[in-house]
C-alpha cells in the first residue's frame, strides 16, 4: 500500500512541476510511474502520454522511446489522443538514444556520491 500511495505522489506532483515548467522532475516521476503502469490499468495511455511528451522536452530522449514503444503497442495504439499521435509515431521511427544520467548528490552521513 505505500508503494501504490507513493506513486500516486509522484503522479500528482509531476502534474505540478509540469504547470511551473519544470520538465526534467516531471519527467523522472512520471518515468516512476510508467515503470508501474500495471497499477493504473485505467489510465494507461493518458499516463504513458505524458510520460513521452515530458522525457521528449526534458532530455531523456532514451526513456522517451522506451514508452513511446509501449505507446504503440496494437492494444493501446487506437487510444492515443490525435494531436500526439504524429509526434510519438516520429520518437518510435527515429529514435535518439541520448540520456542525462540522474545528478547524484551527497549522502548526509558518509559524504558520498549516491
Amino acid at each position: 500500500m505505500t508503494s501504490a500511495l507513493a506513486l500516486l505522489h509522484s503522479y500528482t506532483l509531476a502534474r505540478l512541476f509540469v504547470k511551473k515548467g519544470d520538465h526534467l522532475k516531471a519527467a523522472r516521476l512520471l518515468s516512476r510511474v510508467a515503470n508501474n503502469i500495471s497499477k493504473f490499468s485505467a489510465h494507461t495511455v493518458p499516463i504513458l502520454t505524458s510520460t513521452v511528451i515530458e522525457c521528449q522536452r526534458s532530455g531523456l530522449k532514451n526513456s522517451a522511446f522506451n514508452f513511446a514503444s509501449l505507446l504503440m503497442r496494437p492494444d493501446t495504439r487506437a487510444q492515443i489522443d490525435a494531436k500526439y499521435k504524429k509526434k510519438i509515431e516520429a520518437i518510435v521511427r527515429k529514435p535518439q538514444r541520448t540520456e542525462e544520467e540522474e545528478p547524484k548528490t551527497k549522502c548526509p552521513f558518509c559524504q558520498n556520491a549516491m
